[in-house]
């Protein structure tokens, strides 16, 4: 410890001694050490940071597997009772919906848009969790169907609509039209078990009278995948004893309901690994791990800048380390010293890089959509970022300190006595080192600015990609009848009289009405075509539907191409119809026309006839293969919450804005909800690529300052190591430009030597990333030749300066030089 103090001392004393090293050094380094806290903070959110559970290791996620549709699913409420009741290895099952939109009133106020999550009574039980106020729910609430209006609210919601007032248990407000008593708050870490995206509160799943009436149905639906189930283990039992036990249930229960469960099994997961949505962690997985590389890069160049310092500053110190030799110090001993003073540079730059993890933070939350900021994850800079700060700090310092600290240990005290050194070949050993610590960040400089450049062209094309439909001047606005207490009938006439009201509003084109936000989703049904002799035996393919009014294919600009739209004649005494989109008919019926044809979705009794073809478009997202999708009638297909579709003959903004005053103005309950041009929405889905794009896009720049800087200090240094055979050259002779080119020459042999390595391991790289692009190919030459011809611009600048302060050196001077 006493050696260790004076290292400590020594360590303070000399780089008190180079204010301008170390200044340069900490920064270089804490740039790099806060760009991997930033991302390691969002790594943290959003996979490591452990449920606020207890035990969470005896969780497991039970979902569905089907072997029609390929990935893992959710499960319905009757197949969750079943497991619940049959299996042999889980102490309890829990269940919960995903988050749905609901309107809350309380007294005097208008309608508040909240996230609610159905669950079952014993949800908080399984988990372990003890509530911040009040209680969680009794056994009986989650068993009679409407016979328990109770909620928990969550400690964020909480916070954020009653200050955390204690007087809110056994408050009442309104929910989706019926009255709710809160009996509780959850913990305040607790948000859901949905990492990305969580609820302000929950209810029990028996109170499913005040969902969305297209779910509404759905919770007793056999066939239908509404819930996430998870359970707790037994004592003793293993996830594979979990998997094969629910597998079993759940091949039993398709023999015992052939229909809905044909071709469906079931497996486990640990509860940490299904936080994320299905069919989203492989894609958040690869995302998140190209960011840690890429920032682990900028780290590297950032640890062979500060290389380049510090064999520079064991030159300027050579006479003092070959003194210490001389007295009888170690190698070993001297390496420590340096290695001491370059670890706590390392530490030194960590306390500056939290200040850069904490802006970086900052950044990354500027890129949620606003309708889910108060419900997503948080990125807190808890003690395992801390732990990883110190960790990436003290790495560091080891990483850039010890080839220099072993380089400076082999000094020939003879000649750094005799001031001699520069002419022997230690000295060029010195000089190679730092010109293969050039190539080192010129060639990590290119895979980090094609990653950054490959992510913000696939940004911009994706704004540029054709969606399918017309986006310039198109809003939308979620209208909510049912949650402002209307039923079917006075709904259908809400409707009417909305577009009747806003098809007078001046500069509005066409209105109609649709179930689906443009690129979210919608619900998607299993479907049957009619043709199979046992219907008992057909596979059901889920499909995307959207239930729309008469005209919508019109307001949102999407060509029929087979058949006929939608009429007054379509009506509920009716024969059922769809249209159906150009995909889904190559998809049931290729090589024939589709008119005519019939097919069953799961739960009815009847057949729709297609009645037409309208083109493709995306449905969930820009990048997406294309989706089957059915559109049906609104008249033969209630629901009691439709968006509201606007075709302005200018900007949309003005239109939106009467449009929303009129719906007002009819009934202030009915909540009318993210009034949003499509631009903003097609936004608000594109947020991910958009914060990948940033952030890579802020540390292809970083990495190529450092790499900027690292090549002048390195010309800068072989300038002055060469400055006698300059001034020789030039008393010979040579002229201002032959210097001049000869700098600039060496330069860029460095460069192009880095630029080649860096463009082999950019490919190889870039072929990884292929999935997450949109619109542009891996390998796009632009990208590549646009990387090459700037990052050889700046280097060329950056050359330029030590080569031509080389081509000004006055021979006398020179050749007179020691």
């Amino acid at each position: 410890m006493r050696t260790l103090r004076q290292d400590l001392r020594y360590a303070l004393r000399a780089l008190a001694k180079s204010p301008g090293f170390a200044t340069a050094a900490v920064i270089s380094l804490a740039l790099g050490i806060g760009a991997n806290t930033t991302i390691f903070t969002l790594i943290n959110a959003v996979f490591l940071n452990p449920l606020p559970v207890e035990r969470p290791s005896e969780l497991l996620a039970v979902l569905t597997v089907d072997a029609n549709n390929p990935g893992v699913w959710t499960v319905s409420y009757p197949n969750y009772k079943d497991l619940r009741d049959k299996n042999d290895v889980f102490s309890d099952l829990a269940a919960y919906s995903f988050p749905n939109p609901a309107s809350m009133l309380a007294r005097g106020d208008e309608p508040e848009q909240i996230m609610i999550e159905f669950v079952t009574g014993n949800y908080f039980d399984v988990l372990g969790l003890k509530p911040a106020l009040g209680r969680f729910f009794l056994p009986e609430e989650g068993e009679t169907p409407g016979a328990h209006p109770v909620v928990v609210i969550g400690y964020g919601f909480w916070t954020r609509r009653f200050g955390r007032d204690p007087k809110v248990l056994g408050s009442t407000f309104g929910l989706n039209g019926r009255q709710f008593t809160v009996v509780g708050v959850a913990p305040e870490r607790f948000r859901g078990l949905t990492v990305v995206f969580g609820p302000d509160l929950w209810v029990p799943a028996m109170m499913q009278d005040v969902a969305a009436a297209r779910f509404r149905d759905f919770f007793n639906d056999r066939r239908a995948l509404f819930f996430s189930v998870f359970g707790r283990l037994r004592a003793g039992a293993s996830l594979e004893q979990a998997t094969a036990n629910v597998k079993t249930i759940a091949d039993a229960l398709a023999q015992e309901y052939p229909v809905p469960n044909r071709g469906r099994s079931a497996k486990t997961l640990p509860l940490t690994e299904a936080t994320l949505f299905p069919g989203m962690r492989q894609g958040l997985v690869l995302g998140g791990a190209v960011l840690m590389v890429i920032v682990g890069l900028v780290l590297l160049i950032a640890c062979s800048n500060v290389a380049n310092l510090m064999v520079a500053r064991a030159v300027a110190r050579q006479k003092e380390i070959a003194i210490r030799l001389s007295m009888g110090a170690g190698r070993w001993r001297l390496v420590r010293q340096l290695l001491t003073e370059s670890v706590l540079l390392g530490l030194m730059a960590g306390l500056v890089g939290l200040i850069v993890a904490f802006l970086g933070r900052d950044f990354i939350l500027s890129f949620r959509p606003a309708f889910i900021a108060n419900n997503t994850f948080e990125l807190t800079l808890d003690a395992r970022v801390f732990g990883f700060a110190l960790l990436i700090s003290l790495a560091t310092g080891l990483l850039f300190g010890l080839v220099p600290a072993l380089s400076a240990s082999r000094f020939s005290v003879v000649d750094a006595l005799k001031q001699e050194s520069r002419t022997v070949g230690h000295a060029h050993r010195r000089v190679s080192l730092r010109n293969a610590l050039v190539v080192v960040q010129v060639a990590l400089s290119i895979v980090s600015l094609v990653a950054a450049g490959l992510f913000m062209r696939s940004s911009t094309r994706a704004h540029e990609l054709d969606p399918g439909f017309e986006t310039r001047r198109l809003g939308v606005m979620i209208v909510n009848p049912g949650q402002g207490g209307y039923d079917q009938a006075r709904a259908e006439q809400f409707y009417d009289a909305v577009l009747e009201r806003v098809g007078g509003i001046p500069g509005l084109r066409s209105a109609s009405w649709a179930s689906n936000l443009p690129l979210f989703g919608g619900l998607s049904r299993s479907i049957f075509p009619e043709g199979l002799q046992n219907q008992e035996r057909e596979e059901g393919v889920l499909v995307q539907t959207n239930i729309v009014d008469l005209g919508f294919f019109e307001t949102f600009d999407v060509a029929l191409l087979l058949g006929r739209d939608f009429s007054s004649a379509d009506r509920r005494d009716s024969i059922p119809v769809a249209v159906i989109n150009e995909k889904m008919a190559q998809q049931f019926w290729p090589g024939e026309n589709a008119i005519g044809k019939r097919f069953r979705m799961y739960g009815n009794d009847f057949f729709q006839e297609v009645i037409g073809i309208v083109e493709t478009t995306k449905i969930g997202t820009l990048g997406e293969d294309p989706q089957s999708c059915a559109y049906l009638p609104l008249e033969q297909n209630y629901s009691d919450a439709m968006t509201l579709y606007l075709r302005t003959e200018g900007d949309p903004p003005p239109v939106m804005t009467a449009a929303q005053r009129e719906v007002r103005a009819m009934d202030p309950l009915v909540p009318v909800i993210n009034p949003l041009t499509v631009g903003e929405v097609m936004d608000q889905s594109l947020f991910a690529p958009k914060l990948a794009a940033g952030l890579l896009g802020v540390m292809g720049v970083m990495a190529l300052a450092l790499a900027s800087v690292g090549l002048y200090g390195v010309l800068a240094f072989r300038v002055t190591q060469r400055f006698q055979e300059i001034g020789l050259r030039m008393s010979l002779g040579a002229r201002r430009s032959d210097v001049l080119w000869m700098v600039l020459t060496n330069a860029m042999m460095l460069v192009a030597v880095g630029v080649g390595i860096g463009l082999a391991a950019a490919f190889a790289v870039s072929r990884v990333v292929k999935g997450l692009l949109f619109g542009i190919s891996a390998t796009d030459p632009a990208t590549f030749l646009g990387v090459t011809l700037v990052l050889t611009a700046v280097a060329l600048v950056a050359s330029s300066i030590p080569a031509l302060r080389a081509s000004r050196v006055d021979p006398l001077v020179a050749l007179r030089h020691q």
